[in-house]
């Protein structure tokens, strides 16, 4: 993601945003790999660090195209940047089977071994970003959950939860945690949810046997059953499932190594093989991120002895580099890096630029990561 905006004497800023993302299909496999697809199938190896994270993997991508996983290996939550490098941004949050961002930002987890959906805070001064300090936070569910492996926002913020255990149920919850009842029961071994972009629930059967077995359910918002897909389509175990920002459903075949894609038509094609055991799947952009437009410009200033500084809001916990030019017609490769942005309190990104010193017009470009 590049912003930029123009500062001139009397004028106002101007903003505006550049999506130079495509598609990036990812999978986490039972062998400890994060793999990597473009939506043309070519795929890469991201990490090979998670061979001791057995069971189910939470994937999730933020809106600038960061990636973050977390397991049961060592309780803690990593973030990959687009370049592959990673970071610790969680610690002491037990066994995450599930990752998902809501329409603002925030970050939910579900927790199966404590039987919970948890809100993960941002937290500063620790070394990390997310996550917390205790293994049972105070922002949390545990209504009518059984073994929660996954959750997926509407679009009006509400969240989903599949219940994997015996009762087999959908849950349903407002933001705040807020019971708001079973949204579906008898099913097999529900993991993977997914909305796509008319809201209409997608549910991945993962169980081999019995009553919709190696099946792929879909639910309109009143809550209306239809078969999407079934093992006659290719699904063997299906766990993980993502919408591409077309409108493709892609689907984590953990029992015979693929990845299928299906069109919007239902039309089912195997898009990668050869994995082992894929259970978790993220994509970015994908079909229902969470937006980059809550950037907000506020207090720009000239400071005592001509230099420039501008605070924007955005979601906590992001990574900004600061680039400037006087000439906007240069080519990216031609603008300056300043530097980084400094985050003066959650969510509120500061920076200064001395160098506007006696330039009538420059020009800033915001890239993150």
């Amino acid at each position: 993601m590049n912003i930029k905006y123009s500062w001139l004497a009397g004028a106002a800023l101007l903003l505006n945003s550049i999506n130079t993302h495509a598609d990036t299909v990812y999978v986490w496999s039972n062998d400890g790999t994060i793999q990597k697809f473009a939506t043309n199938g070519v795929g890469s190896v991201v990490t090979t660090d998670l061979s001791g994270w057995n069971g189910p993997v939470g994937l999730a991508c933020d809106n600038v195209g960061n990636l973050y996983t977390g397991g049961p290996g060592d309780s803690s939550i990593w973030r990959f940047l687009p370049d592959g490098s990673s970071s610790l941004v969680g610690q002491n949050v037990d066994s995450v089977s599930g990752l998902a961002f809501d329409n603002t930002g925030n970050l939910f987890a579900t927790i199966p071994n404590y039987t919970v959906v948890v809100k993960l805070e941002y937290l500063q001064g620790f070394g990390y970003r997310f996550g917390y300090r205790s293994e049972i936070p105070t922002n949390y569910s545990q209504s009518n959950l059984s073994y929660p492996v996954n959750l997926a926002f509407d679009s009006a913020g509400n969240f989903y939860v599949a219940n994997r255990a015996t009762k087999g149920t959908i849950e349903k919850f407002s933001t705040n945690f807020t019971d708001l009842g079973t949204f579906a029961t008898n099913l097999n071994n529900p993991w993977g949810l997914a909305f796509d972009s008319d809201d209409n629930l997608y549910v991945a059967n993962s169980g081999t046997d019995g009553s919709l077995n190696n099946t792929i359910v879909k639910f309109t918002t009143g809550g209306v059953r239809s078969t999407f897909a079934t093992a006659d389509n290719g699904l063997n175990g299906p766990q993980g499932l993502a919408f591409d920002s077309t409108g493709n459903l892609y689907v984590a075949n953990s029992g015979n190594g693929t990845i299928e894609m299906f069109t919007p038509d239902g039309t089912g094609s195997v898009f990668a093989a050869g994995l082992d055991s894929p259970s978790s799947i993220a994509i970015f952009p994908g079909l229902k991120l969470w937006s980059a437009t809550a950037i907000k410009l506020v207090n720009p200033m000239i400071m005592p002895g001509g230099g420039f500084q501008f605070d924007f809001i955005d979601n906590a916990g992001l990574g900004f580099t600061v680039l400037g030019t006087t000439n906007i017609s240069l080519p990216l490769t031609g603008w300056t890096a300043l530097g980084g942005i400094t985050e003066v309190s959650p969510g509120q990104y500061q920076f200064t630029d001395p160098q506007a010193t006696n330039n009538p017009l420059r020009f800033y470009r915001l890239r993150s990561p």
